[in-house]
């Protein structure tokens, strides 16, 4: 059973007693409030001892009480926040009721891993609402007068405080503007009855005593991991190849749960994402440290092979329907369960391998490794180099082992085999490029520099936000100044792009065939139809298809790959 998704659009007030709340007649589009009888909500929030859902502004908690009782994840989302529900009635990992549902887990796995998850807070709040209806009849929004009671399970405090909330309903306007705008209105009759924009903006925070969850403290980093020189210059190549990478594994982390769901096309999406990563690896290597490179890139193919099964199989079962349903009339129900229902069946064993490697301590342990090695990188004394003449000199190399491997393929005594290893050359020009045309460098870090100023807690804040905005505006400026390079490596990916798709179409093509092959001999020694399977073949040939007309292909875009590199 998979989560329940909603959008949340909310804004919190503090409040003091015995404050009243205001009737909201002065909102043209508000029509009537609507009241509702007092409930009690009780929330056991939690979270791993390094805080690694607070980190990233991931809520989980258990609630009971109110309509929405069962077990919620929230996640950033452009607008608001994304809610996930499931229901109360899921069973824990250790059939005990504050253990955290495996369903429930699978969403959040890429983060907390092997990690305990224990409770952070547990939360208490009497919460009366009201609804404001506007002229339709709809409840447009929700206002909660709450008054809050909570325990900070790991630090021992008890607090207490009362809040205003308003939360958007399903009635609310259909535009960002139109929902802004009754937001602001609603907050302007809130503020008139003396409320305040709150300083927390979830109660969890509160709760544990920060502003926000991202205030909460990891594990300490070791004295020796300062920051790197190279990373705290963001026109160096470090501070843009690791930019790169620190994307790239975002994104890696964001693609797991839908690959756990089985939603569309994720097992294609990681598995390119896989293929970014070893990609930016192999060409800006000489930036780090050349083991840890080799370790990463060894475990990213091996997560890249899990992949591949089941996604192989994947492009096998579509191919097939897609030309067994332009064979028709032709009788092709045995070809279709031998070919499609086939291929959907190694799709299935497939992906129950990849779901159980991705819950497996190597697994977590890779993810582990590209976390660390994006925050505090083993960096070279390339890496403090100039941006410009590091990334020119990968992509020439890149560049170089392409048109190398093309070379080859004229007395290759497989040749097909040696076409293969000109698309993977290009797939890596294609991505390393890619990678650094779309990447932001890494912004210097600034912790140490403003906790260094001494002083009070307020003092330090400051000093860091200050240092913080000389960070950002130092990369704007590098930025700027790396824009027209960041359109030639655009190119050079743009270039790159037909070769590898047409290559690997022509490989896909070869691997269908093969399996047409088999499939009709087998077929005939079934005693089955086989004269779709001819017809099959004869529609994957291409008058153009010969290995002779792709490495044609395949010189024409290495020279003019060349060309481009040299010009960086």
């Amino acid at each position: 059973m998979t989560g329940r998704e909603q959008t949340e659009i909310e804004r919190k007030y503090d409040v003091e007693d015995p404050t009243g709340m205001p009737q909201f007649a002065d909102i043209p589009s508000i029509t009537a409030v609507e009241a509702h009888e007092p409930f009690t909500l009780t929330a056991v929030y939690y979270d791993t001892a390094d805080h690694d859902l607070a980190r990233r502004r991931i809520v989980l908690r258990r609630r009971e009480g109110g309509a929405d009782a069962g077990w919620h994840i929230k996640l950033p989302a452009d607008e608001g926040r994304t809610e996930v529900h499931w229901p109360l009635s899921l069973s824990g990992s250790d059939d005990t009721a504050d253990a955290v549902p495996a369903e429930v887990l699978e969403a959040v796995r890429a983060i907390v891993r092997d990690r305990v998850l224990t409770p952070l807070a547990r939360l208490v709040t009497e919460r009366t609402t009201v609804h404001l209806i506007d002229a339709a009849g709809s409840a447009v929004a929700e206002v909660a007068d709450d008054q809050v009671s909570a325990s900070d399970a790991r630090g021992g405090t008890y607090r207490k405080w009362r809040e205003w909330e308003v939360e958007l309903l399903d009635g609310a306007p259909d535009t960002r503007k139109k929902r802004t705008r009754l937001l602001d209105a609603v907050e302007a009759a809130l503020l008139a009855a003396g409320a305040r924009p709150s300083a927390s903006v979830a109660k969890i925070a509160r709760a544990v005593g920060v502003e926000s969850l991202t205030d909460l403290p990891e594990a300490p980093a070791l004295p020796s991991l300062l920051p790197a020189a190279a990373l705290q210059d963001p026109g160096s190549a470090g501070a843009v190849v690791v930019g790169a990478l620190r994307e790239l594994t975002a994104t890696l982390i964001t693609l797991d749960p839908a690959v756990r769901a089985d939603a569309p096309h994720a097992v294609h999406h990681l598995r390119t994402t896989v293929r970014r990563l070893r990609s930016v690896l192999a060409v800006y290597s000489r930036l780090f440290e050349k083991t840890a490179v080799t370790e990463l890139r060894t475990e990213l193919g091996h997560l890249g092979r899990q992949l591949g099964r089941a996604r192989d199989a994947e492009v096998r079962a579509r191919r097939a329907d897609a030309e067994l349903s332009a064979a028709r009339p032709h009788p092709i129900d045995d070809a279709h369960t031998r070919l499609v229902g086939g291929a959907r069946r190694d799709y299935a064993t497939g992906l129950e391998v990849v779901r159980g490697y991705l819950l497996s301590s190597r697994y977590y342990r890779l993810l582990d490794s590209l976390e660390a090695f994006t925050e505090w990188p083993p960096v070279s004394a390339q890496a403090a180099r100039p941006a410009a003449a590091e990334i020119k000199r990968g992509l020439r190399r890149a560049v170089a082992t392409l048109n190398h491997r093309t070379a080859q393929v004229a007395d290759a005594d497989a040749p097909e085999a040696a076409l293969h290893e000109v698309r993977k050359a290009a797939r890596r020009v294609r991505y390393a490029a890619e990678a650094v045309a779309l990447a932001e460098p890494v912004l210097p870090k600034v912790e140490a520099a403003a906790a260094r100023t001494g002083g009070s807690k307020k003092a330090i804040k400051k000093a860091l936000k200050k240092a913080h905005q000389k960070a950002l505006a130092k990369r704007a400026s590098a930025l700027k100044r790396q824009a027209k390079r960041r359109r030639r490596y655009a190119e050079i990916g743009t270039v790159a792009k037909p070769l590898v798709k047409r290559l690997g179409d022509r490989h896909d093509r070869l691997l269908y065939t093969e399996e047409l092959e088999q499939a009709a001999q087998a077929a005939h020694e079934a005693g089955e139809n086989t004269l779709v399977y001819g017809l099959l073949v004869a529609r994957a040939e291409r008058p153009d298809g010969t290995a002779q007309n792709a490495l044609a292909e395949a010189e024409g875009t290495g020279a003019r790959l060349k060309t481009l590199s040299r010009a960086l």
